[in-house]
């Protein structure tokens, strides 16, 4: 069984987190049916594009309900981008209801002078909770790269693992228990993101 285990539900970096996984020497696998998923050792929920093309994709693909299951086990999952929205309660940009894994929702940015939508690019996280599994060994100023149009606020202080700042200030990582999420992308962000991919995988 492999140590890290990607949803692959047909949308997300499922290949370029698997590279990043496997540089580090992590053994990773795609997994595709509600079995290997009730397996897994740590999974890792990718996303990409619109949030309701996400949560449809994922009701079809048939892994929503073990999703939930392998969450309410107590094993680690992690949220990636869109990812990290889905386990919010639901976005702006759609109408589908998120996992409600996190109590937190996912909102448009506001409009800012001389700020164009999406936030893309690298940025600046500062890590709230610094002694979290996701955060170790990783400096306050750690820079990682981020491609999204909404950002999530959670309805309580706890759950924000990290904050960045666009204008206004968004979760830049959540966590409640077992399940923590990432707006940026860790396999788009070089050895910051190998840091943190490295820590959930060795958590």
């Amino acid at each position: 069984m492999a140590e890290v285990s990607i949803v692959n539900y047909g949308i997300g970096n499922t290949g370029s987190i698997l590279n990043m996984l496997r540089k580090l020497r992590v053994d990773a696998e795609l997994v595709a049916t509600p079995a290997a998923v009730s397996e897994a050792k740590r999974l890792v929920l990718p996303g990409i594009g619109a949030f309701d093309a996400c949560m449809a994709a994922l009701q079809r693909s048939g892994l929503r309900d073990g999703l939930l299951e392998y969450a309410a086990g107590g094993r680690p999952l992690l949220g990636i981008c869109v990812g990290m929205q889905m386990l919010t309660l639901g976005s702006e940009e759609g109408d589908l209801p998120g996992l409600g894994l996190i109590r937190a929702h996912t909102r448009r940015f506001g409009a800012h002078p001389g700020l164009r939508i999406p936030h893309m690019g690298w940025d600046r996280v500062r890590w709230v909770v610094p002694d979290h599994p996701l955060a170790r060994n990783l400096a306050e100023d750690s820079r990682f790269y981020f491609v999204h149009s909404y950002r999530v606020t959670c309805e309580s202080a706890a759950n924000s693992l990290a904050l960045c700042t666009y204008g206004e200030e968004f979760a830049a990582a959540i966590g409640s228990g077992n399940v923590g999420g990432v707006q940026f992308h860790p396999e788009k962000s070089h050895r910051f993101g190998l840091a943190l991919l490295n820590n959930f995988a060795t958590a």
